[in-house]
């Protein structure tokens, strides 16, 4: 049976080693373990580092060509954009209206006003249909239908297009379906003439969508020859360049952003982002799809580390915690430091209610604490440290967001609950599947779908508490349009 209305993405887990690290500050005996059990992720690039002819500067080729000028919709002063991403799969009636309901509600549950909403559509969807600004392939939400519930709501929509059939987009000449389609769309876009985002193709770099290079159909975290898409970092880059040349050419107010995960699985060595890098004349702004949900599996009793969230930034996924920092490929360092691009965590978001081998008691009080625990200055939630500043004094942060990071200028919770198969493993343990688990990663969530009542208040208190500061702004700013 077809579903009326479309599923919502399919967030994955943070960098895999970086989630074992939160638990190797605690138990320092896991770290040989680790590497063991790890050595085809985590393998050390010492050499490479050390090779006399490679530069001595590991950022040099990343450095812009041209002068690099503020982005558009970029706050022109200090500050974070608040947003979210809700579940529309539920939706009942009239869109706009159900829409700008589900955005009033978050707006009073966060006790601010989101300057941001997004969501999700298929383009083309699974039989290669394509849609336009004023219908979706698949008959769900339109990118018109949610732009115009933002606009109510006084929010700008980030619409994600995810190219189900990816290889039409690289059929790419006047009169192909592609083609034509995407210019259309755009000229929608244009027509409407407001602000909005265009995430092409995110999380290109995980082993789960058809326009990745792989998907994990083995469920292993390994890369396995037969579950190649045949659809390489090249032909992303050709794709994502050819949607965007139609928003450059007739929707002057569409920003434009590249959207990896923080995580790479798969086994091997490889740069977890540069591969698919598009180019920075078709990047206005940088995304980064962070979660926090344990891949290592920690115990009931775990605490999480206070700077997990910066390692993900800092740090890539096969990262080998025995050599140097340098020696990672740190996505903050290179397009944020070095190209000076406005970083926009798109969906970020913490849960453990998943967790089926533990108890239920124990499944609501880990949830709970992963997304706004609190053991001390050294360990707390996930909610703390994304949104943690140096101008909160309910506590202390290891790592302050205006003072470490500051060219992240939006952050988005994903305000959604799913079921969906997942994995994870204890270190040196075979993994673990959980079918059709129940992940809730919402703000005021539950450890089963019954049951949100045990952490309402709290949940929504910490937030509101974190985000109350007139650095988190309300309202996307109307700057840089003449780019």
């Amino acid at each position: 049976m077809s579903e009326p209305h479309p599923p919502p993405a399919r967030p994955r887990g943070t960098s895999r080693i970086g989630d074992a690290l939160a638990v190797m500050k605690r138990h320092r005996f896991l770290l040989f373990v680790l590497l063991a059990a790890s050595a085809g992720v985590a393998l050390s690039l010492r050499a490479q580092t050390n090779n006399p002819n490679k530069s001595s500067d590991p950022l040099a080729s990343d450095k812009p060509t041209t002068p690099v000028k503020p982005a558009i919709y970029e706050p022109a002063n200090k500050g974070v954009y608040l947003g979210a991403a809700l579940d529309t799969s539920q939706l009942r009636g009239d869109a706009t209206q159900w829409l700008t309901t589900q955005m009033a509600d978050f707006n009073k549950l966060a006790g601010k006003k989101q300057a941001l909403y997004l969501h999700f559509m298929q383009f083309p969807n699974e039989k290669g249909v394509f849609g336009n600004w004023n219908r979706d392939a698949n008959g769900w939400v339109s990118a018109a239908t949610f732009s115009n519930a933002c606009d109510r709501m006084g929010a700008v929509p980030i619409l994600t297009l995810e190219p189900m059939q990816p290889r039409a987009l690289l059929d790419w000449r006047p009169g192909s379906p592609s083609y034509e389609a995407t210019k259309a769309f755009a000229q929608g876009a244009g027509a409407w003439n407001k602000p909005v985002f265009i995430r092409f193709g995110h999380e290109m770099n995980g082993s789960w969508y058809p326009w990745g290079e792989w998907i994990d159909k083995n469920e292993n975290q390994v890369f396995d020859p037969e579950e190649a898409t045949n659809f390489s970092g090249a032909n992303y880059i050709t794709a994502y360049r050819n949607v965007a040349s139609m928003f450059r050419q007739y929707a002057p107010k569409a920003a434009l952003m590249w959207c990896p995960n923080s995580g790479l699985v798969g086994g091997g060595r490889r740069d977890p982002f540069r591969r698919w890098y598009p180019g920075d004349d078709v990047v206005d702004w940088v995304g980064l799809d962070v979660y926090e949900r344990g891949f290592f599996l920690p115990p009931a009793t775990a605490h999480l580390w206070g700077g997990q969230f910066a390692y993900n930034l800092t740090h890539d996924a096969a990262d080998d915690p025995n050599t140097p920092n340098n020696e990672s490929v740190g996505f903050y360092s290179i397009y944020a430091s070095v190209k000076r691009k406005p970083i926009m965590i798109c969906e970020t978001g913490a849960t453990q209610s998943f967790r089926a081998d533990l108890t239920l008691p124990q499944r609501t009080q880990m949830t709970r604490d992963w997304k706004i625990g609190y053991w001390n200055d050294n360990e707390y939630g996930w909610m703390q440290n994304v949104y943690g500043t140096s101008f909160y004094k309910g506590q202390k942060f290891l790592h302050p967001l205006d003072v470490e990071f500051p060219m992240i200028k939006a952050v988005l919770w994903f305000q959604i609950a799913k079921r969906e198969d997942v994995s994870g493993r204890t270190p040196g343990q075979p993994i673990v599947r959980f079918k059709n688990a129940w992940l809730d990663y919402r703000i005021s969530g539950g450890a089963n779908p019954d049951d949100r009542s045990l952490n309402t208040r709290q949940e929504a208190d910490v937030f509101r508490a974190l985000t109350a500061n007139p650095y988190f702004l309300s309202d996307v700013q109307p700057t840089n349009l003449n780019r």
